[in-house]
């Protein structure tokens, strides 16, 4: 077995070299990286690759050489060639991940009623690829691909490209546009095309808007068969929703030397989007807000005690932000803590809109049951029509009425926006601008639920929710109406966060005996009586609202809703009869 191998190849001894300053070097950035933020992903790499490379090299060192074939695999093995592009990027978010490109979840119907179904595992359903590395805070996916020049000619061979044809690009005639047009669909069934199609069908379905594919093992300019590929990769794939780019082995980006260590370290662990840094994805410009998260901006359990409020309310909000409604999960205790660390990262700097729907479902319950406090601050978030109050008055006034500090680049206040109803999501399906599988999904959604978030599918916006509820039936109702030919369907950008139990969460039990006078048979403010109501939209109704089957409040988009059943009748009599003995003036 010869050591040095043919043409530029490295010798044996300087592979090995390189494979072990890649591992030395990825060590490195793991201890670099903030914990926050150390993908499994990447610790996984380094164990793998230091196992990899001392296996392969003890081999060697006992006289097993490889021959040729073993040497190309184990060139595959080795993360050399990759972290040399790695080095040349920005915000490492994970690498060799695998993402869907197909919805995880099939719905199987119990039986003929559409209320019985049960959501199950199908794995020949959901279909993943796996990506080398997800940089620019998610932003940006590099995938390597694999291929030599030979078998990709022999592939475009296979398809009946013909060389000539790109002598017709300059024929609009009807006889030159079909012609293109079959040229075109014969090399979409090409191996190697339909790999990196499929690819670019996982950055869609992930909402990362940056492919960028990388070919070692092709150089562009020597083969007219291998240019007319790159060059359909280049221009037919991706569209509007992923910007594809094809580096090869003489682009700059495999020519050009990686930076010194230190500084590509820097460059990987620092981020410009700390946020979408640590979900993984990139959050779009505007962001679509439903009701739950408005309320949680305005909520007195987020902003905490004001000198504004009654005595008595500071009371009871104080000592519910100090009763955790579960003291064996620690993260559910800084409650009043969800708006700096939870809710504002994701909206600072960003547009913020809501449906015409969603503002006044908010409005109907502020106006419902919120407190003063709560009210003043609904002005602020939506003001009423016709307000010519600036974003710089309306975050200063916010700041009076809050306990937390309220950033300055958060765009105040949330612009309304028109709603998207089941009638215009069939023609949005028609003109392309929503896939057929919405049509199913919008007919699962309630009226609200349809208006919020076909909106921030339509207009390829990132929809924040503080429902898990809802956003597993967003999820769940795709599975159900995705079809297999729909392999370039683009879902909604949901994004789920932990905002709390909205306008009040789990009140304390004594809150009546906290109250000034009330022990000595006092009045308790009516304000803070409907403040506590448990069957309106605090405690159950807001925390899962939107769901058509939920039992809380019927406000604006649940007029469906009759009655709250037997047991939730008695409820609310046994708390009005407490509200009685609480407030003696009332007879």
């Amino acid at each position: 077995m010869r050591q040095e191998q043919a043409g530029d190849e490295p010798s044996l001894g300087e592979f090995y070299h390189a494979w072990r300053m890649c591992v030395d070097e990825l060590g490195q950035l793991c201890a670099a990286m903030p914990p926050a933020r150390l993908h499994h992903t990447l610790t996984n790499l380094h164990r793998q690759q230091e196992i990899a490379v001392e296996r392969s090299s003890k081999k060697a060192q006992k006289g097993d050489l490889p021959s040729p074939h073993i040497f190309n695999a184990l060139g595959s093995q080795s993360w050399a060639v990759k972290w040399a592009v790695v080095k040349k990027c920005r915000g490492l978010i994970c690498v060799n991940t695998q993402f869907p490109h197909t919805p995880p979840l099939f719905v199987h119907p119990l039986s003929k009623d559409p209320s019985r179904e049960r959501i199950v595992k199908r794995p020949l359903q959901e279909r993943t690829v796996t990506i080398d590395a997800a940089v620019d805070s998610g932003a940006t996916w590099i995938k390597f691909i694999s291929v030599t020049p030979k078998a990709l000619e022999y592939q475009v061979d296979a398809t009946n490209w013909e060389s000539d044809s790109e002598n017709d690009e300059g024929d609009d005639s009807s006889v030159g546009r079909a012609e293109r047009h079959r040229t075109i669909d014969g090399l979409s069934y090409c191996d190697f095309v339909a790999k990196a199609k499929t690819v670019v069908q996982a950055a869609k379905w992930n909402q990362c808007p940056q492919l960028h594919l990388v070919i070692p093992s092709l150089r562009e300019g020597e083969s007219g068969a291998v240019d007319r590929v790159l060059n359909y990769i280049r221009t037919e794939l991706g569209g509007k929703d992923v910007t594809v780019t094809v580096s090869c082995a003489n682009s700059p980006l495999l020519t050009e030397p990686p930076p010194e260590l230190s500084a590509a370290i820097e460059s990987l662990v620092s981020v410009e989007d700390e946020f979408s840094a640590e979900h993984g994805r990139p959050l779009t410009p505007t962001i679509n807000l439903d009701p739950g998260v408005l309320i949680s901006l305005v909520s007195d359990m987020h902003h905490g005690p004001i000198p504004q409020q009654p005595l008595s309310q500071q009371k009871v909000v104080t000592l519910s932000l100090g009763h955790p409604d579960n003291p064996e999960k620690p993260e559910l205790d800084g409650r009043q803590d969800l708006l700096p660390r939870v809710l504002f990262p994701a909206l600072r700097g960003r547009k913020l809109v809501c449906t015409k729907f969603a503002a006044s479902y908010f409005r109907q319950v502020i106006s419902s049951i919120a407190t003063s406090s709560e009210e003043t601050r609904a002005s602020f978030i939506l003001p009423p029509e016709g307000s010519s109050t600036s974003r710089e008055e309306l975050l200063a006034e916010c700041q009076k009425w809050s306990n937390v500090s309220i950033p300055s680049d958060l765009v105040l206040p949330v612009e309304i926006v028109d709603d998207v109803d089941v009638e215009q999501v069939e023609s949005l399906v028609r003109s392309g601008q929503l896939p057929p599988m919405a049509l199913g999904v919008a007919r699962d959604l309630s009226r609200l639920n349809c208006s919020v978030y076909l909106h921030g599918w339509a207009n390829r916006l990132t929809t924040i929710t503080g429902s898990r509820g809802i956003y597993r039936q967003v999820h769940n109702s795709i599975s159900k109406h995705w079809k297999p030919d729909g392999l370039n369907d683009i879902p909604p950008h949901l994004l789920q966060l932990y905002v709390g139990r909205l306008l009040h969460r789990d009140k304390p039990g004594n809150w009546r005996q906290i109250l000034t006078g009330v022990p000595n048979g006092g009045e308790v403010p009516p304000e803070v009586i409907r403040w506590t109501y448990p069957l309106t939209t605090w405690g159950r109704g807001i925390n899962s609202f939107g769901m058509p089957d939920s039992k809380c409040w019927p406000g604006v988009g649940h007029d469906e809703i009759q009655t709250h059943g037997i047991k939730d009748h008695k409820f609310l009599a046994k708390h009005r009869k407490l509200d009685q003995l609480g407030n003696p003036t009332e007879s």
